[in-house]
């Protein structure tokens, strides 16, 4: 983590938020069971989207891509859209991918969009340096 930087452990969730004092943005690290198996990982981002779409959550979405990339030589998809929240539009990429034990995990960062350019190093840096056990 970067100098500054806290992590918090989610009281109701599989995962971690990660916020730091120079900037608005917070990573999120996520993981669960496995409960469904994808051949793709961007299958798994496009059911959610539909499932988010249907349910009318994320005011505001705008998908800007779902790509599949590799990441620690194993197939993963980045998630990356814009929405509203709190009257502020936020920028967020989002990586899932399975460790090599069957376990998926996402790796989720978001800021505000006016910073989205500025701060998407963090992201950079959070995705090349993360490590599950």
């Amino acid at each position: 983590m970067p100098s500054g930087w806290q992590a918090t452990k989610s009281s109701t969730r599989d995962s971690l938020s990660i916020k730091g004092p120079d900037s608005p943005g917070r990573m999120m690290v996520e993981w669960t069971t496995p409960e469904v198996r994808w051949k793709a990982p961007e299958q798994a981002w496009i059911a959610l989207e539909k499932e988010i779409r249907a349910k009318g959550e994320f005011q505001g979405y705008t998908r800007i891509a779902i790509t599949p990339v590799r990441y620690r030589g194993r197939a993963a998809a980045d998630w990356e859209f814009t929405r509203m929240r709190g009257g502020q539009l936020i920028h967020v990429i989002n990586r899932g991918f399975h460790t090599a034990d069957g376990r998926p995990f996402a790796l989720y960062w978001e800021t505000t969009d006016s910073r989205w350019e500025r701060d998407r190093h963090y992201f950079d840096t959070f995705a090349r340096t993360f490590k599950p056990l």
